[in-house]
């Protein structure tokens, strides 16, 4: 364990020297302009800056860039002196953050390597095959806008529950398991919703947050609920089938039954825990937006009318496949197993 603690130590001191270096020093491989910040000054809502050009035709050239200022920071951003900028003409375009970033990716691999081990290792590389594929997901619909979002968040859908279990746990009875009750919950959580969705006709959803797209907004709105009651049902089909796998590991004697109610009282201490969480991380991005419509007149009821209809549903959306997914997840586990003695 101490061994592992100075492993830990040094990967992390190494991990900051690297990236010191990174933000420092990887300037000169960038084909566009780049330049170090000498001196900031505010003038007439602007920042009046002078640099030194650190690659390109203008390096070790000063030169005197701008970019807005806000004391806010909402479109801009403050720089300061030693701050790395990337510019076109005299405008900066952003700051360098190559060096941070590598930083925070590295600090969360180690994390994951330290403390999960091999299974750390391929969390994060199912982590990064997941992001990926939601990214091409979006890709590839706006390749094809003549498809719907819907189906094609489907496919994606299975791609992500598989890589998750299946890279984790590899191909085995107790990874179809979770992987079958997951996909069961997902399908059945997302069919009630949309079920209930069409009913009601919509009523009582307010859309204008997405009038800015081109595209119908319903299939869309709808493929993010299918994407929300991933992480949703996938963590609790995890969590208790795990722990019921882990307690017939520990106790060969223990029944079925047994089994059944341990998994029965495991979900019902996670599942209020897991939907404050959802609450928590569906709304707390609303919070700005609510200040702004308070601080400029609207009533409370109003505001959240408006604002919170969508987020509520996401929220009712993965509770309910946070609920649903214990007893399916129980119902696959007592599946795949004889009743014990």
């Amino acid at each position: 364990m101490k061994q592992k603690i100075i492993l830990g130590i040094v990967a992390t001191i190494l991990c900051v020297f690297s990236s010191l270096l990174i933000q420092t020093y990887s300037g000169q491989w960038y084909h566009q302009p780049l330049a170090k910040i000498q001196l900031v000054e505010i003038k007439d809502s602007q920042q009046q800056i002078t640099a030194i050009g650190i690659n390109g035709e203008k390096k070790g050239q000063q030169m005197q860039l701008v970019a807005p200022y806000q004391e806010n920071e909402i479109e801009s951003v403050h720089l300061v002196k030693g701050n790395q900028v990337f510019y076109q003409g005299k405008d900066v375009v952003e700051k360098k953050r190559d060096g941070f970033v590598f930083f925070m990716v590295s600090f969360l691999l180690l994390t994951l390597l330290f403390v999960g081990g091999k299974t750390g290792i391929t969390t994060f590389i199912s982590a990064v095959l997941n992001s990926g594929a939601l990214f091409f997901t979006i890709w590839f619909y706006r390749e094809h806008t003549s498809l719907s979002l819907l189906p094609i968040t489907m496919i994606y859908m299975v791609f992500s529950v598989a890589i998750t279990l299946f890279l984790i746990d590899g191909i085995q009875k107790n990874s179809l398991q979770k992987f079958l009750a997951t996909l069961v919950t997902i399908l059945t959580t997302f069919g009630i919703c949309y079920m209930t969705m069409a009913m009601l006709h919509d009523k009582g959803l307010r859309f204008e947050d997405m009038g800015v797209l081109t595209r119908p907004y319903r299939p869309i709105y709808l493929a993010s609920l299918l994407v929300g009651a991933i992480g949703a049902s996938l963590d609790t089909v995890v969590t208790v089938i795990a722990t019921l796998e882990e307690i017939e590991t520990r106790n060969q004697h223990v029944t079925l039954k047994q089994l059944i109610q341990s998994g029965k009282t495991v979900g019902n201490d996670i599942s209020g825990t897991m939907i404050n969480v959802l609450i928590c991380s569906y709304f707390s991005s609303a919070i700005p937006v609510i200040l702004l419509y308070l601080f400029n007149g609207w009533t409370f009821s109003q505001t959240i009318n408006m604002l919170l209809s969508l987020e509520a549903v996401r929220v009712l959306c993965g509770g309910f496949g946070i609920l649903l997914s214990i007893p399916i997840s129980l119902f696959f586990f007592s599946l795949g197993r004889r009743k014990l003695a």
